[in-house]
């Protein structure tokens, strides 16, 4: 037995959604087969026209919308980062300003 489009084999939901695209599927097949080949033509040349002036349209906003806007810009701020010794250096002072006031 040879297994169609969308047939799992299986039982419980993945068995329904497997009859659905099988009927989806077969609905749309005859839908196709019924038109003539000069209304199929028509069709397809339609909605190519349709996706290309969709595709023509998005690009050309995309190029036009990208030059009116100004980007808010913030600039970058320098972090300064301790070093090994400054950490070391201020532990000694701080050890050191203890000391200094254990000792009064």
């Amino acid at each position: 037995m040879e297994k169609k489009i969308g047939e799992t084999g299986k039982t419980g939901k993945a068995g329904e959604a497997g009859k659905t695209v099988e009927k989806a599927d077969s609905r749309l097949r005859l839908w196709c087969n019924r038109l003539s080949p000069k209304i199929s033509l028509m069709l397809v040349i339609s909605m190519l026209a349709v996706f290309a002036v969709l595709s023509v349209f998005m690009a050309v906003s995309s190029v036009y919308g990208s030059g009116s806007r100004q980007p808010d810009i913030q600039h970058i701020r320098t972090v300064k980062i301790k070093s090994c010794n400054d950490s070391i250096n201020s532990i000694n002072l701080q050890k050191i300003k203890e000391y200094d006031d254990f000792d009064e």
